[in-house]
């Protein structure tokens, strides 16, 4: 219970933050971002607040970030707030009140495996560069208000099979051929009566 504390920064040997479920508030303290060698850190199910913050890109050896349940919003992503985070190999965001568009620099995030960005407010359309998710096992884009065609094809469907979730948006479709027809959304070519 109450803030993380700024000296959090001082344990520079950290590799592990686990804090999740313990009632934390406030804004993520900028001396998160000092700690060079934390591949996990998991801040799920608190009531931290604030935008996400540019810091979270000098977290370099991070592997893990959950922020899920947090109400950080409503905010968007920043457009470059990963950018050069190679080793980030889980990304979960889901229900923290995020909105705007989905930043295309997600999609070239080499390592990721699991993205998580369902039940916040995205808008627009899912960026092409997720095409170039080549690790991307688990995608949930679910309960936002995302539209258009779904921008991958059925080698990427087939290989999350039923860890991709896209039902509950505005308007996403998906074309023929996609390997999408039971995800819970319609056809991007389906005729008007």
């Amino acid at each position: 219970m109450g803030s993380i504390p700024s000296s959090i920064g001082a344990c520079h040997a950290l590799i592990k933050m686990d804090m999740c479920h313990n009632q934390l508030t406030g804004p993520l303290p900028d001396s998160i971002g000092t700690l060079q060698n934390l591949m996990l850190m998991d801040l799920s199910y608190n009531r931290l607040k604030g935008p996400v913050p540019m810091w979270i890109r000098s977290l370099i050896s991070l592997q893990t970030l959950i922020l899920k349940g947090n109400p950080m919003g409503p905010t968007p992503i920043p457009s470059d707030g990963f950018d050069g985070m190679k080793g980030l190999m889980t990304l979960i965001l889901s229900n923290m009140n995020l909105h705007g568009p989905i930043p295309s620099s997600l999609g070239k995030l080499p390592g990721l495996r699991v993205l998580h960005l369902d039940g916040n407010n995205f808008n627009g359309s899912i960026p092409t560069s997720f095409r170039e998710l080549k690790s991307v096992s688990e995608l949930r884009l679910n309960d936002n208000w995302l539209r258009g065609p779904i921008p991958f094809g059925r080698e990427m469907v087939w290989r999350m099979r039923r860890k991709l979730r896209v039902h509950n948006n505005f308007g996403l479709c998906y074309n023929a051929n996609s390997g999408l027809e039971d995800s819970g959304i319609g056809p991007c070519d389906t005729p008007r009566p």
